[in-house]
């Protein structure tokens, strides 16, 4: 469909040429329309370099929660070349639109109309790759179900044994596929002997919303995708807690007294996983700038963070001092040297190249595999393993990297072992997700789950997957459930603004400023929107809001009142308007510090006049 796509916008060039549009108004609507159907070409193919999948759930999710921590370094002449290629589109629509006449598709044979050349122009548009992915993206974003489901599972969880400790070894893009020896023999060797002391799963899919890093752990650990509404994406970026009611296994343990730790060598913001953890019981989380130090060579490290080496030290030592506790604990770590699209190569496997060392990822798949084991076996040799649970698994598919040709072709599986002296040892075949990780590993742990989210004990139970409506039902048909554990912030726990902190305090919350806060029929939070990237402005969204909406907007005194700022000749940061959409009387209040949920609440249930009236 994509080659189909390019050929149509191609032969839709030529045919506006042939066409010799006189109409100047005519030449220009085409001219831009095919000017944006050619970029919206260059950034689909752009977007697909980062995610081997086009503008899918993972880009949305980056794009909207920022990407600080992002290791740039390889997509740098990629963005270069995007860059050009909107640079060469342009003087080439420019070069369409102001020469007439052009003969060089001349052809007697060829009779060109102008019929024939809109059918093409408008197939191409309809059959654009991105504008398909963004269709894709907004349908299942809008999907409201109201049918009830037992899909959800939220049982009490209960040991009935003693819990043991619990290590999770994420291991980036580390797929089941690798494991494969037919396809890359010799590639992981020492996992492969390991796999015979494991309860390995080989079956697990990623369906949607869990193909990408912090997806994988949400799905893994909370038993559910990682779903934002989109129409209201921007309003995760200023939240101060990741899906705080979702239940998730840092919560189950954290009632249990667990220390729970998360180390990963990339920066915490990325993708929000340090907000992710301490969101969910965790009290010690290090990522890039809490490790940094323990470097020797601090000039030692990929464009990511530490590599796997160093990182591997760092939760040895971190172990070793669990193990002198008398508390149980748990420690999660992640990976980075597997990551698309070349990987980086460790200095302890700086010899170590996989077959002629020309496919830099397996190259550091291979030196992965060889690192992965040994902290394994550290593990499972350890005195303490009785009363351990170690699980090794990928965090997702492989995104586009240089074994892709070999891989876009197989069925693909995600990498699961489980290491646990109560745990069988051997190949578990039946199918099942990340969803299902949560509950299975639960349950070697000492505990009574069969279910937990969307995940079920694949020692007992069927996956969801299963289920004869398939996956994608299940998701759809839980996603308002699922999207509301993002859980806003409540007026009636508390109200104040700190501008000086760009906040709103609600009790024990906050949210960053600017924030458009919509209230409910009882007056209480029922959304709270952001300025964030690209998203729409809040003058904007307020502009655009149904009336009768009653809202807070707390921003710049600049964007709710500049004709107030240029009539008082003064200089503002922050202001707040309170008001119902529609309803004319209303005032800017400029003493922040003042307002609280005492006076929003009298205002809007007499909604006589602006508590804004300073």
């Amino acid at each position: 469909m994509l080659y189909i796509h390019i050929a149509l916008s191609f032969l839709a060039v030529i045919f506006f040429v042939k066409c010799n549009l006189k109409n100047n108004f005519l030449r220009l609507f085409f001219i831009t329309f095919i000017f944006i159907n050619i970029n919206l070409l260059g950034i689909y193919y752009f977007f697909n370099f980062l995610s081997g999948d086009g503008l899918n759930e993972a880009v949305i999710f980056h794009l909207v929660h920022g990407i600080s921590g992002f290791g740039i370094d390889e997509y740098i002449i990629p963005g270069i070349l995007l860059f050009l290629y909107f640079l060469s589109s342009l003087i080439i629509c420019i070069f369409l639109f102001t020469n007439r006449n052009l003969n060089f598709f001349y052809s007697e044979k060829l009779v060109i109309t102008a019929p024939i050349f809109i059918i093409f122009f408008f197939t191409s548009l309809v059959l654009n790759p991105l504008l398909k992915d963004i269709k894709n993206i907004f349908f299942s974003n809008n999907i409201n179900s109201i049918s009830e489901n037992s899909y959800y599972d939220n049982s009490d969880i209960k040991f009935i044994k003693k819990s043991k400790n619990i290590i999770f070894l994420y291991l980036e893009q580390f797929e089941k596929t690798y494991t494969d020896n037919s396809l890359f023999p010799g590639l992981t060797p020492h996992l492969n002997n390991l796999e015979k002391k494991a309860t390995s799963f080989t079956n697990i899919e990623s369906p949607m919303g869990t193909n990408w890093t912090i997806a994988g752990m949400v799905a893994s650990q909370c038993g559910i995708p990682l779903l934002t509404n989109i129409e209201v994406a921007n309003n995760m970026g200023g939240m101060d807690k990741f899906l705080v009611s979702a239940r998730c296994i840092g919560d189950v343990l954290n009632e249990k007294s667990y220390d729970l730790n998360y180390i990963n060598g990339s920066n915490l913001e990325f993708a929000g996983k340090g907000k992710f953890y301490e969101s969910h019981g965790f009290n010690k989380v290090e990522g890039w700038d809490e490790l940094r130090h323990r470097l020797i060579d601090s000039s030692y490290r990929s464009p990511w963070g530490l590599y796997d080496d160093s990182l591997y030290e760092i939760n040895i030592d971190r172990l070793n001092q669990l193990r002198n506790t008398n508390r149980p604990y748990g420690l999660f770590t992640l990976t980075l040297d597997t990551h698309h699209p070349n990987g980086y190569l460790s200095s302890a496997c700086k010899d170590m190249l996989y077959e002629d060392g020309k496919n830099p990822i397996l190259n550091a798949v291979h030196c992965a595999d060889y690192m992965a084991a040994q902290f394994i076996e550290e593990i499972i040799n350890h005195e303490s393993f009785k009363n351990t649970v170690l699980v090794v698994l990928s965090d997702h598919l492989a995104l586009k990297n240089t074994a892709t040709p070999i891989l876009k072709n197989i069925d693909r599986k995600n990498l699961l072992y489980i290491f646990a002296e109560n745990a069988p040892q051997r190949k578990i075949t039946k199918p099942g997700t990340m969803f299902d990780v949560a509950p299975t590993v639960l349950s070697i742990m000492g505990a009574n789950t069969t279910g937990f989210g969307l995940g079920r004990n694949l020692l007992i139970e069927d996956s969801l997957i299963e289920d004869s409506d398939g996956m994608n039902k299940v998701i759809e048909d839980t996603r308002s459930q699922i999207v509301s554990f993002w859980s806003f912030p409540k007026l009636k726990n508390g109200f104040e603004i700190l501008p000086d902190q760009k906040k709103i305090i609600f009790g024990t919350r906050y949210v960053n400023l600017p924030a458009l806060i919509l209230l409910d029929d009882n007056n209480d939070t029922q959304e709270i929107i952001f300025d964030f990237h690209y998203a729409k402005p809040l003058e904007k969204r307020v502009a655009e809001l149904k009336d009768y909406q009653k809202y807070i907007w707390v921003d710049s005194c600049q964007k709710i009142s500049p004709s107030m700022l240029a009539s008082e000749n003064e200089e503002l940061n922050y202001c707040s308007i309170a008001a119902i959409k529609n309803k004319k009387k209303y005032l800017i209040y400029k003493n922040l510090e003042a307002v609280n949920k005492e006076m929003i609440f009298d205002f809007f249930n007499k909604n006589k006049k602006s508590f804004f009236d300073n």
